[in-house]
């Protein structure tokens, strides 16, 4: 048998993103990879459909020339601030002869927790199981063989604005791809970069976009949270530019070749060369560079912090939290996030890491760089085939959930 070909595509405001897998044994072989400047694209959002398209071909060319074999369909991450997510809940009754719950069951639960009032502008991207209860018995992760009467769920369900997808799809289809296929840029990161114990404990991972950050929390092996703050990467850049009055590429360089997050971990005596309007070099300190980026690293964090204080659930995320995403390339970031927490709350520091997407086989030059999470994701989720409609039916089982009686540090992060 033909081993399958996969091919994911992730279209940012700054690159876009391509990559090509071989399913090889249910593992993912990478055999191309391909990137292309960003154009048409603003805040993870296209545009500008001719511009857009030509970037995307640029990138799928690259990978389709290095894995020697044309893709035969693309999946293509979705994202940008107007993604938003919501809980919800389903109930029906089972109608089966021996009222065994069965899978058309719960596709039909799951079609009841969907049944929610959105504006008129918004559609569902995604509807998350999260749990089952049957009869009054909670806490259920796959109901399938057991029997009962009452079947409820509940369900994350993630949403955006209809206008966005349809010009991905617009896009996709000017070229050869069907664009039937979208997943949430974030979910995509969180599945490259968080181990099933993570999950279970209690995890939030930051996707440090070009102009935004996503975020997602996972809670006894589930979604619960996922929302976008409208900063990223790019107003670090921003604000390098205009602290040292020199363009934005030679800002975009000197953070790339000499960024710092945490001014802790630069030397008072190291000096860097700067560019000035007139093409000549000037030195500065290495720690100006360094005060200028802190604070809007700073401001992202509190900003997420914000957003996780209007949930509940920040005292079970026992595993911490995962930086990945292009902006998570910034050294100093998680030592930077300890800091941050203790200095601003007096609490023991966290636990944080920067995630990777390294459970690929095949070319590994993306599989320490959190750049390429999003894509190495959305790939890793095609490989069950019930991920390619819009309420992933996952492969569940029977484990309960852990309880957690102390008080989290975590919390303390975000307050």
């Amino acid at each position: 048998m033909k081993e399958p070909i996969l091919a994911g595509l992730d279209a940012g405001s700054a690159s876009i993103k391509t990559v090509i897998a071989r399913v090889n044994n249910d593992k993912l072989d990478v055999i191309g990879i391909g990137e292309s400047e960003s154009e048409g694209i603003k805040k993870g959002v296209i545009i500008n459909i001719d511009a857009a398209a030509n970037a995307i071909e640029k990138s799928i060319n690259e990978a389709e020339h290095m894995a020697g074999l044309q893709a035969p369909d693309i999946i293509a991450t979705i994202g940008g601030d107007h993604i938003k997510g919501l809980n919800s809940k389903g109930v029906i009754g089972v109608n089966t002869k021996d009222k065994e719950v069965t899978p058309a069951e719960i596709e039909r639960v799951l079609e009841s927790a969907k049944n929610i009032l959105i504006p008129a502008d918004r559609e569902i991207i995604e509807a998350i199981e999260q749990e089952y209860s049957l009869d009054g018995q909670d806490e259920i992760k796959n109901p399938v063989g057991m029997s009962g009467t009452r079947l409820e769920t509940k369900v994350h369900i993630i949403t955006g604005l209809k206008h966005v997808s349809e010009h991905l799809r617009k896009t996709l289809n000017k070229m050869r791809f069907s664009g039937k296929d979208f997943i949430v840029n974030i979910r995509g990161s969180s599945e490259a970069c968080l181990t099933e114990d993570e999950k279970e404990l209690g995890v939030v991972v930051f996707d440090i976009g070009h102009s935004t950050t996503s975020i997602m929390v996972y809670l006894e092996g589930s979604v619960w949270h996922t929302a976008v703050i409208p900063v990223g990467s790019q107003h670090i850049t921003n604000d390098i530019a205009e602290g040292l009055r020199i363009t934005i590429p030679s800002a975009e360089r000197l953070k790339r070749d000499h960024g710092f997050a945490f001014i802790d971990m630069v030397g008072e005596k190291e000096i860097i060369e700067v560019p000035t309007a007139s093409g000549q070099m000037r030195t500065i300190p290495k720690r100006v560079l360094t005060e200028i980026i802190q604070p809007r690293v700073e401001e992202i964090f509190s900003l997420c912090g914000k957003e996780l204080n209007k949930m509940k659930y920040i005292d079970s995320l026992s595993a911490g939290m995962v930086f990945t995403g292009g902006g998570a390339l910034l050294p100093g970031l998680v030592e930077l996030a300890k800091a941050y927490q203790t200095a601003v709350k007096g609490a023991a520091p966290i636990s944080a890491r920067i995630g990777v997407p390294d459970k690929i086989e095949g070319i590994r030059d993306i599989a320490n760089n959190p750049a390429y999470s999003a894509v190495i994701g959305i790939l890793m989720m095609s490989l069950d085939e019930a991920t390619q409609v819009n309420i992933p039916h996952k492969k569940t089982s029977e484990k309960g959930k852990f309880k957690f009686n102390f008080k989290n540090p975590f919390s303390e992060f975000f307050k």
